[in-house]
């Protein structure tokens, strides 16, 4: 972000004279609009105001209002609305997030193996950890500023009231919170030892012991809510001014709001009353830079070309620094009007096209891109690059997921409506004009600038889609087989393979299969995972677990449904596979496929050895755990004495006989003779019997 000039004081907007004139002070970043002597003449004959003189650490100050308008014009194409950046604080201008933050939460064990579950969790502890970061550098730029005006680094003076350093930045940190919902606290005191903490034991004292009963805090405030509904509830633009009216009538009981949804009439005593100041800052936040000059233009892109000064940038020296990514139609129809569609990388330090996805629509192609990025670099046996650049209309929907820095990229930049912060802009037009143009088919722009790129009186023929498709993908490997730009006798394809960023992460498949990879409902059982009509184990670091780090695993999901997110390769096996408890985003463990070996002994490779003995080691973990809680378990004996009635009101009706007189008389019989040599054997065995 550049510079910001403006600045308030005595409630009067003011811009910094070092970014106006150009001469021995003036910013690096000055717009050199006149002179510095020109500039005090300017002031001295009272055509520019001064709203504060120079002095020690204080920058001088021109009022904004006194400044010509082509002046203010540039500053607004250079630096942005005065107001948003003026109200946006130093939090915002300094806040950076802490990517190593992001990963340590991610691979952090707890003392019994287990991690951090909830992504949520993951994510309210790195912006802790990144507010923590910015919060400390501000204290320290603050501190050391106020020594350098001689003044006591423990105090300072603030509004007529004496107040400290600390206060003032642990207010900025508690006001940041309506930007970014951090749950740091509130206290001064308390964030101060938060602070140091934070300092003396790292991440690690962030993670609070009960993190996950922690609830999410409500970002925006129910004024914040209704000055939205205010300003967009009127068919023509309101000025800040005008909104400030509404509400100061709505507070005074002369205006009703009403929500037209509910029909529910908004009670002004439950909101505060607020300055027109405040109402105007919060209002300009949402204001676009060049929305000054959109009133008179309906060309966005047009408009920016002649207002908004851009950076001339050097091309990256390694490949997988950072891919450009942007859709393309190519400039061939298939049917009237209809055009095919394409999405692509390219690799901007070896020129290179890395991935590529095509349709007759836009739809699901986004997606699609993705996952065909993480499979064409595994194949290649590639990290994923490091950075990565696109447009807003396709992946607005992934920038607070997997498209946030430290996720799948270590930083994105995702720009709207700017085809100058793409750099693939530029390589589609040579692609357009180098290789495209000399097919059959080629459509020209209607207002080509260059004559011969212009259409010529000949008809275009409609092209076969699946011939499009062809040539397209041929041109990709034209494209990567031809030089590099700036290195002679290596094709960009070379380059890319050779040259490779020495700082490449390996893929981060927890942050991204959730969002891009497909989802399968399956279940657990004996330690198996049934996915894809293959059968899968539980592992951890891409390899089946052992033992007591096998156990816990399935006490989590054994005989219940769990989600699997997967992802396949492009020989159709899948790359990554990763368990959650169904219906949730708590994580358990890698999906990693069951190894097998040949039955035939002699048939037996040294992968089928490592096999065998691996899924040995899974059974012998699992039937051991049995055996050993069937050892822990002894024999009872139950004697069940609870009743198995509760009344004798029912009986079976009619003449029934009880039972005593139902029992018939047994007949007594005499008693045998005691000498049992005198009975007679009426029935002997033979020998061929008795054997």
């Amino acid at each position: 972000m550049s510079s910001n000039p403006y600045e308030y004081h005595n409630d009067q907007l003011g811009v910094q004279a070092a970014f106006l004139f150009e001469g021995r002070n003036q910013h690096e970043d000055s717009l050199c609009l006149i002179g510095d002597r020109g500039l005090r003449h300017r002031i001295k004959s009272g055509k520019i105001c001064r709203l504060r003189a120079q002095g020690p650490n204080t920058p001088l100050l021109v009022t904004w209002l006194s400044l010509p308008p082509q002046w203010q014009r540039a500053l607004i194409d250079r630096f942005g609305e005065p107001a948003k950046r003026t109200t946006e604080g130093r939090f915002v201008r300094h806040f950076i997030r802490d990517t190593r933050a992001y990963d340590f939460y991610l691979t952090y064990k707890f003392s019994d193996g287990s991690r951090i579950n909830e992504d949520h969790k993951i994510e309210e502890y790195t912006l802790n950890a990144s507010v923590l970061n910015t919060l400390d550098l501000l204290y320290r730029k603050q501190k050391s500023t106020v020594i350098g005006m001689r003044g006591t680094p423990n105090s300072m003076v603030k509004n007529g009231n004496k107040t400290t350093v600390w206060d003032i930045c642990a207010a900025e940190c508690d006001n940041f919170k309506d930007i970014q919902a951090h749950t740091l606290p509130s206290n001064s005191a308390a964030l101060r030892r938060k602070l140091r903490e934070y300092k003396n034991e790292g991440y690690q004292s962030i993670i609070h012991g009960n993190w996950c009963n922690k609830s999410a805090r409500k970002v925006f405030s129910d004024e914040i809510e209704l000055l939205n509904n205010l300003f967009a509830d009127v068919h023509e633009k309101p000025t800040a001014t005008e909104v400030s009216r509404r509400y100061d009538g709505f507070i005074d009981g002369y205006v009703d709001v009403i929500n037209n949804a509910t029909g529910e009439m908004y009670n002004p005593a439950d909101y505060p009353k607020l300055s027109n100041a405040t109402i105007t800052n919060y209002l300009a936040k949402w204001v676009n830079k060049a929305g000054t000059h959109a009133i008179r233009s309906g060309n966005r892109q047009v408009l920016m070309s002649k207002f908004k000064l851009y950076h001339t940038l050097e091309q990256p020296k390694y490949a997988g620094s950072i891919i450009s990514i942007d859709d393309r139609q190519p400039p061939f129809e298939y049917a009237d009007g209809k055009r095919a569609w394409f999405y692509n990388a390219i690799d901007l330090g070896s020129e290179a096209i890395t991935c590529w996805v095509y349709g007759t629509t836009k739809e699901g192609i986004i997606d699609d891109f993705y996952r065909q990025l993480v499979r064409n670099y595994s194949m290649w046996g590639i990290n994923l690059p490091l950075e990565l650049e696109g447009e807003m209309s396709l992946n607005s929907k992934f920038v607070n997921s997997f498209l946030q820095d430290g996720a799948m990229f270590a930083k994105v930049r995702i720009e709207a409506n700017n085809a100058r912060g793409k750099r693939i802009e530029a390589y589609y037009r040579q692609l357009r004009y180098g290789i495209e143009k000399s097919r059959v088919g080629w459509i020209a722009r209607p207002f080509a600038v260059s004559e011969p790129n212009q259409a010529s009186s000949a008809p275009v023929p409609l092209v076969p889609y699946e011939h499009i498709i062809d040539g397209c993908l041929d041109d990709i490997v034209t494209w990567n087989n031809m030089e590099h730009s700036k290195h002679k006798g290596v094709s960009r394809w070379k380059y890319f393979l050779d040259n490779q960023h020495p700082d490449t992460r390996l893929t981060n498949w927890r942050a991204i299969l959730p969002h891009i990879g497909y989802k399968t409902e399956t279940s657990c059982n004996v330690g198996q995972i049934r996915l894809q009509n293959q059968l899968f184990v539980l592992g951890i670091d891409s390899k089946p677990a052992y033992s007591d780090r096998l156990i816990p695993l399935m006490e989590l999901i054994e005989g219940k449904d769990i989600d699997v997110y997967w992802l396949d390769g492009n020989d159709s096996k899948i790359l990554k596979a990763l368990v959650y408890i169904a219906g949730t985003d708590q994580y358990v463990c890698e999906a990693v496929a069951k190894p097998t070996y040949s039955r035939a002994t002699f048939e037996q490779t040294d992968e089928d050895r490592a096999n065998r003995e691996a899924m040995s080691k899974y059974v012998a973990s699992v039937e051991g755990f049995i055996n050993s809680r069937k050892r822990s378990i002894e024999k009872v004996t139950v004697i069940n004495n609870r009743p198995r009635t509760i009344a004798n009101d029912f009986q079976i009706p009619g003449l029934r006989k009880p039972v005593a007189e139902r029992i018939e008389p047994v007949e007594v019989m005499d008693e045998p003779d005691d000498d049992f040599n005198n009975i007679e054997m009426t029935y002997k065995r033979t020998l061929k019997d008795r054997y």
